[in-house]
């Protein structure tokens, strides 16, 4: 690569003013461009008359708004409730099987006494609850109250029809269900069977289960003997408006041998008294 060489022009400063080289010299004073004079009779902002200059002090105190009512600890629940009525009736709804739950503890404690008016309490609370969840809607949209009261009311009948309606099994019945617990009526038809008879008086609604009938008419009945008698087991309190009774009968069908079997009668309470709603047995 070639070095520098001196043979190169290079530039330099000039040595003095030259004619050639334009440069800026400030305008001559004119008398057209306006400048600020503070003697001129500018008009100026003045205090009205007879008011002091200078700042303005109020001297009335300001207004003081009224403190917001102080709620009490015991009332903040229902304060909430009020304005959440429908998160309170879910709440009720899935605590209602809870409540059937406590009503068998009570009456498992002997405590039988305090279950119907425990029922009729939690059921007092339930309609409060919903009819606050109603109130509410009802001045929003009838639409959101209809189904809000249609959805409350199929959840609890799905949780607690279960509960009150499926039978669990077959118990002995409390003591306060009595003595009688439709005993009687059950050996009605048991004699009437042995009689050859229909035995209606002893039916519910007066008529016998023709299914029934129709087996009792082709067996014969020797002897029967009341084995024992009780309520039908549930998670809701024992039902002792419905009771069973076993019978050990001994039949004879045809000109077959006899033989022992069970027969199991189903009475209800009616009217004051006692009837049959089905037999089972002695034969499929």
């Amino acid at each position: 690569m070639p070095g520098p060489s001196e043979d190169v022009p290079r530039w330099q400063p000039p040595s003095g003013p030259s004619e050639d080289v334009p440069r800026w010299e400030p305008p001559a004073p004119s008398s057209e461009v306006p400048r600020w004079d503070p003697d001129a009779a500018v008009p100026r902002w003045q205090p009205p008359a007879g008011q002091a200059v200078g700042a303005h002090f109020d001297t009335e105190p300001p207004a003081r708004t009224a403190p917001a009512p102080r709620v009490s600890p015991f009332a903040l629940p229902f304060v909430w409730w009020g304005k959440h009525p429908w998160v309170a009736v879910w709440a009720a709804v899935f605590l209602a099987p809870a409540g059937v739950v406590l009503l068998r503890a009570v009456d498992e404690y002997g405590l039988d006494r305090y279950v119907e008016p425990l029922q009729w309490t939690l059921i007092a609370l339930f309609a409060l609850v919903l009819l606050r969840g109603v109130l509410f809607s009802a001045r929003r949209s009838l639409a959101r109250l209809a189904l809000g009261l249609v959805a409350a009311s199929a959840a609890v009948v799905l949780l607690l029809w279960p509960m009150t309606r499926v039978t669990l099994g077959r118990v002995i019945c409390p003591p306060h269900a009595g003595t009688d617990l439709g005993v009687r009526s059950a050996a009605l038809a048991i004699e009437a069977w042995q009689r050859g008879e229909k035995g209606e008086a002893a039916w519910h609604g007066g008529e016998p289960d023709p299914a029934w009938l129709e087996k009792a008419s082709a067996i014969s009945l020797l002897n029967y003997q009341l084995v024992e008698s009780g309520c039908f087991e549930r998670v809701a309190p024992i039902d002792t408006q419905h009771t069973w009774h076993d019978f050990r009968v001994t039949i004879k069908e045809g000109e077959r041998a006899p033989l022992s079997k069970v027969v199991i009668v189903r009475t209800a309470a009616e009217g004051g008294g006692w009837k049959i709603t089905g037999i089972e047995g002695p034969l499929p």
